[in-house]
């Protein structure tokens, strides 16, 4: 037999997790001792080392020997860019303050806001880029980032040109998402700045093509059904998809909201009734559930995974990395998922690839080792698949590809 030339075959590895299965959402479709060819930065076979040895000679092979591959991580859900933190505000959820009686006395989203504004667009790229680091050495190879601590225009766009900056300049593949409709600026009410989202961010917002999703926080004392509702229309009407943060402290409609307007995702949605949860199957919304959000609020809430899944809904995970919930790692987030969702460890990795790809509507490009797809994959030291969830993340990851460049080695980004 010829052997075929591709760039780069990775070997050896005691399973390699295609989650290209024909089970669909039960399969992983493990191969052992197995790996992957790459040509031209897409897959060209997920396959037994044995095979891939018979079939092709590589330019560069990667031992991947007591180890085993995954697709590269897809975090659909993040508020990486901004100024500051707010490890005061910890401390007093700790002492029993909530969430949102922090946001009603100017805390919160207002703190990181007034931040935010006042920071220079290249600190604002510095500090993201080493979010981003970190977010790549921990496997994750595309990664969403929302503005939304701007709160008007300038300061909106700021943040956005700093999402598309690292865009171009890092090798996560990054997902820009509007989210003027973050809060209420101080010295507005909700009717007002609603209209300015509408009639002046977001067509500015489109016409300079910056982001691909809008996001809204629909909730009681921050938007309502009715004005996300109209927020997303607009949204629409201009090209950009609809996305929502649901029912995250109460069910103030934003299930329904996502359903009605067909969301390419639904997030948090820590009190959405199983009416409107069952006929996301119907709509085809991607629920995120963020575990660590939930644990970081120290209320002891969280979403109903196990009868999402029961419904068959192809539940995707997030970070939520955000000032008020510092964790960047879907390793951590799996260890969250298996512990307070009880989450096992397939329906983990599928929330964490394929079916995170589906909440940014990337799931013919990234999210599994299917042939022709983007070869964006991570090999972690550990001796089974079950081992995500189960340990929690710490120097697990050793190397990370995207496109087919190698980006991590031993769990270090490669300059």
């Amino acid at each position: 037999m010829v052997k075929k030339r591709v760039d780069v075959l990775v070997l050896n590895s005691n399973e390699t997790i295609t989650l290209d299965s024909p089970d669909g959402e039960k399969g992983l479709g493990i191969v052992d001792n197995g790996g992957v060819a790459i040509n031209q930065g897409k897959i060209v076979l997920a396959a037994s080392t044995d095979l891939l040895e018979r079939k092709f000679h590589a330019r560069k092979t990667i031992d991947a020997e007591d180890e085993i591959i995954l697709p590269g991580f897809v975090d659909p859900h993040t508020h990486l860019v901004f100024a500051g933190d707010r490890d005061d505000e910890f401390q007093l959820r700790i002492a029993g303050v909530s969430y949102m009686e922090i946001l009603r006395k100017g805390g919160g989203i207002i703190e990181t806001v007034n931040r935010t504004r006042q920071a220079t667009p290249e600190s604002l790229f510095e500090s993201g880029k080493q979010r981003l680091d970190t977010c790549l050495e921990s496997g994750s190879t595309t990664v969403e980032i929302k503005s939304g601590y701007g709160l008007r225009l300038d300061d909106e766009f700021k943040i956005l040109r700093t999402v598309q900056r690292l865009g171009k300049d890092h090798p996560c593949n990054i997902v820009p998402t509007f989210m003027g409709a973050h809060a209420v600026p101080p010295g507005e009410t909700s009717p007002e700045y609603v209209s300015s989202v509408v009639n002046e961010m977001l067509p500015k917002v489109a016409q300079a093509g910056l982001a691909q999703f809008c996001d809204v926080f629909c909730e009681q004392g921050v938007f309502d059904s009715i004005e996300s509702e109209r927020i997303l229309s607009k949204a629409a009407k201009l090209g950009l998809k609809p996305k929502i943060h649901a029912d995250q402290f109460t069910d103030c409609g934003g299930a329904e909201v996502a359903n009605k307007h067909h969301a390419t995702s639904a997030d948090h949605l820590v009190h959405s009734s199983a009416e409107q949860l069952e006929k996301m199957m119907e709509t085809e919304v991607i629920p995120v559930l963020l575990p660590s959000s939930s644990h970081s609020l120290l209320t002891g809430e969280r979403a109903d995974a196990r009868g999402m899944l029961a419904m068959g809904l192809p539940v995707a995970l997030g970070t939520d990395f955000s000032p008020s919930n510092w964790m960047l790692g879907q390793l951590t987030v799996a260890a969250l998922a298996s512990r307070e969702l009880r989450m096992n460890a397939s329906e983990i990795i599928r929330g964490i690839t394929i079916n995170a790809a589906r909440a940014l509507g990337l799931e013919n490009r990234t999210g599994s080792l299917h042939r022709g797809k983007h070869a964006d994959l991570v090999t972690l030291r550990a001796p089974n698949h079950r081992w995500i969830g189960y340990a929690y993340g710490e120097r697990v990851v050793d190397n990370v590809l995207i496109g087919g460049e190698w980006v991590v080695s031993d769990g270090k980004r490669i300059p």
